[in-house]
């Protein structure tokens, strides 16, 4: 049930005109589609016409429905021959996470002492057409690759051409961390295509279960796509390259996976096309609105024709009008306001059409009709916008006034005449030179300055290489690193001996090259000498104890804590010895 806002919607009516009072005062509920897949998105939009100052709304009860957006209030107005008109919406963007026919409440309006109710509405919810296939495509996956796997999955496996179909591409993996390398995204051959902007990808909260494992999913990208020709389409398998478990020490194992590919069905529309038919494919509002009924000859009247809805717009073209052969126009201006998601295309593409009238006289455009194609009922459906009427009085000789919209609005960047430039110039004197200026004296010292320069910094690293303990100093860390390496080895090959043996290799060479001392030089004594200074002792204590430990587990099957435990511990005491300020 969704908590009704008052506020908003009372200070969109503050602003109707007292001549708006006059008009008719209307309530209706309307919804963008009837009949959805579980999971997509549904309009649901209450439009208050003409209401007095102090009115409110009640929302309905949406039952079991779940609201995905909303409330969004909005007001539009309009004046035509002088009569004004106010119209107030509240709208939803609801959805079901299951199957079934819901009803939607009445809305009720209150104006004044008196109410006014809206129609319930019936929505229905089917079940996916791609949920079968996506549960086939899952176990294909794991089959493949029990521990990463990519899923291509639709909403549908078959559609109309023209009608909309959402690709979404779904990561699975068992693994701890992954690191994302080279991909190839997939061939999309008889399809155009749409990117659905999901942001920064990310894990799903909570992980979902495959056949009894449970798995980390994300969603890596999701697609419009809308075929442009009938028959058997296909999708092909897209192919990424992961770097899994990457630790300090290793970059990690390269794996590479390949995803299922999809075929979709695609049928073309019925025949018995109508003449009026624009291409579009779903379900579509039709708005005509006209920038004045009463005009001179040879002035301009704007014409804007808006097409909204959830259907393949941005493939829409522009209508051709039948117009009277007193009337000219121009291409029109396309003003779009689509938005792409997860449930797909919906917005609305308006085209604002100049028509220039040449004779005076009463004229009638229309009814203008537009058909278009609606894959849910597989018919054909027209909108029509009723005659357009227009008064064209004498003009007055002048050419037509033609503020004629561009496809690309031009704006002034400057001007094509530059001004003089007057007052102190800062112009150098006709008696100067460069010899004796700052320029020439920097010009010959800093190539001087930048020898002896060269020339410190080469006995400085010849004196550096000669010092052969600050060198082992100095690499100590990067040699314990490569030794460290084979300890890892050897754990995840699960061999006991030669996983201590090289991991008190690197204890103890790290010790020796570090403090310059030899290997025999390595002992407990020497090892608090040099190390008591950190953390109190503690780093000493534990730097000796792990060094007894892997001595007396090399030669005797004796292991006093796990290995990966005894490795993790030996990696974050070396770090800590490194972070630590030399003495």
């Amino acid at each position: 049930m969704v908590t009704a806002r008052f506020l908003p919607f009372l200070l969109l009516t503050i602003g109707a005109m007292p001549a708006a009072w006059a008009q008719e005062i209307a309530l209706t509920a309307t919804v963008d589609r009837e009949s959805a897949t579980v999971g997509e998105a549904v309009k649901y939009t209450v439009s208050f016409q003409n209401p007095q100052p102090g009115s409110s709304l009640t929302p309905p009860d949406l039952g079991d429905l779940v609201v995905l957006q909303g409330p969004f209030d909005s007001r539009f107005g309009q004046n035509i021959n002088g009569r004004q008109s106010v119209t107030v919406t509240r709208s939803w963007v609801l959805t079901s996470t299951r199957p079934g026919e819901f009803t939607i409440g009445a809305a009720v309006g209150h104006v004044g002492g008196g109410q006014l109710r809206t129609e319930p509405v019936k929505l229905r919810f089917t079940k996916a057409e791609g949920s079968a296939a996506g549960s086939q495509a899952l176990s294909a996956g794991q089959d493949r690759n029990r521990d990463l796997f990519c899923v291509i999955t639709v909403n549908r496996n078959k559609a109309y051409v023209g009608e909309q179909i959402v690709a979404s591409y779904t990561l699975y993996s068992r693994y701890n961390s992954l690191q994302p390398g080279d991909y190839e995204m997939p061939k999309l051959n008889g399809f155009w295509a749409e990117e659905v902007d999901l942001g920064q990808a990310s894990w799903d909260k909570a992980p979902q279960t495959v056949n009894g494992l449970r798995y980390n999913v994300a969603t890596l990208k999701k697609q419009v796509l809308i075929p442009q020709r009938s028959g058997k389409l296909r999708i092909e398998p897209m192919e990424l390259t992961y770097r899994v478990n990457p630790t300090f020490f290793s970059s990690g194992t390269p794996v590479t996976i390949r995803s299922n590919a999809v075929e979709v069905q695609v049928i073309d529309t019925p025949e018995g096309r109508p003449a009026d038919l624009i291409g579009a494919v779903g379900e579509l509002q039709l708005t005509a609105t006209t920038s004045a009924q009463q005009v001179k000859a040879n002035e301009a009247i704007d014409l804007s024709l808006r097409f909204s809805g959830r259907a393949n717009l941005k493939l829409l073209d522009a209508p051709k009008l039948d117009l009277p052969p007193d009337f000219e126009t121009y291409d029109p201006k396309v003003v779009d306001k689509v938005v792409v998601n997860g449930s797909g295309m919906s917005g609305s593409r308006e085209f604002q059409y100049l028509l220039i009238p040449r004779a005076e006289g009463e004229h009638e455009i229309g009814p203008l009709t537009f058909s278009y194609f609606d894959p849910s009922s597989g018919q054909y459906r027209q909108l029509t916008t009723g005659p357009l009427r227009f008064t064209v009085l004498p003009g007055d000789g002048s050419s037509a006034i033609t503020a004629r919209p561009n496809r690309t609005d031009v704006q002034q960047l400057g001007s094509d005449i530059r001004y003089i430039r007057t007052g102190d110039l800062e112009l150098e004197a006709p008696d100067g030179h460069l010899f004796g200026s700052a320029a020439y004296l920097a010009g010959m010292v800093l190539p001087v300055a930048g020898l002896f320069l060269l020339i410190g910094w080469h006995r400085k690293r010849t004196r550096e290489l000669a010092d052969t303990q600050g060198m082992r100093r100095k690499g100590a860390d990067k040699v314990a690193r490569q030794r460290l390496k084979a300890a890892e080895q050897a754990l995840r090959a699960n061999d006991r001996e030669a996983f201590h043996t090289a991991l008190g290799k690197a204890l103890e060479g790290y010790f020796a090259d570090r403090f310059g001392l030899g290997v025999a030089g390595v002992n407990e004594a020497a090892i608090h000498a040099h190390l008591d200074h950190i953390d109190q002792g503690s780093t000493a204590k534990a730097f000796a104890a792990l060094i007894a430990d892997s001595q007396l587990a090399r030669f005797a099957p004796l292991e006093n804590r796990p290995r990966q435990q005894v490795y993790e511990e030996a990696v974050a005491l070396l770090q800590r010895i490194e972070s630590a300020p030399r003495t």
